[in-house]
């Protein structure tokens, strides 16, 4: 099995945490617009849904508390790269239906996305990042510059995630 720096295991750990911390709040203060994009994906039977939601939000939940304990990390990671996975797998199969003005619901509720197939990819390689931090680390301590490393990391990670989304959206201009 492979064992990772902790320094790297926190960075990453921390990142996952963030990320669905995020997503959580989003969905828990639109509750009802949540409801509705899971709906629009149109992969379960309507009566499901609100369950499958409700599931949702408790899932990424348990995934973002267990990724920050070292002890449960791996189970957190799997968590959270199974879940990841599951939000790629919905956006693949609806692109292959051809709905490509779905929106993907990833940038918190009011602000649509149409579904891509780099947001696929993009998912499976958070999954594959998420499955990293769950990895056994290496029996070394912490320093005061892991810190710090860790924390600019994240920060960092968050940044670019975020700038990333936000230049995804934006409209493109037209070339004359």
């Amino acid at each position: 099995m492979v064992q990772i720096d902790p320094a790297i295991s926190w960075s990453i750990a921390l990142s996952v945490a963030a990320l669905f911390a995020v997503a959580v709040a989003h969905k828990v203060q639109d509750w009802t617009t949540f409801r509705e994009v899971v709906r629009n994906y149109q992969l379960l039977p309507q009566r499901l849904v609100p369950l499958v939601a409700a599931a949702a939000i408790a899932l990424e939940m348990a995934a973002t508390l267990l990724v920050l304990i070292a002890a449960t990390r791996p189970i957190g990671a799997l968590l959270a790269a199974g879940l990841l996975t599951g939000y790629a797998t919905a956006m693949a199969i609806n692109l292959a239906r051809g709905r490509i003005h779905l929106d993907c619901g990833c940038l918190g509720f009011g602000q649509r996305q149409a579904v891509r197939w780099w947001m696929v990819a993009r998912n499976l390689l958070l999954a594959a990042l998420a499955l990293l931090a769950g990895q056994p680390m290496l029996g070394r301590e912490l320093t005061v510059l892991d810190a710090v490393t860790v924390i600019g990391t994240t920060a960092t990670l968050a940044i670019l995630y975020t700038a990333q989304n936000v230049l995804a959206a934006a409209p493109r201009p037209q070339m004359r």
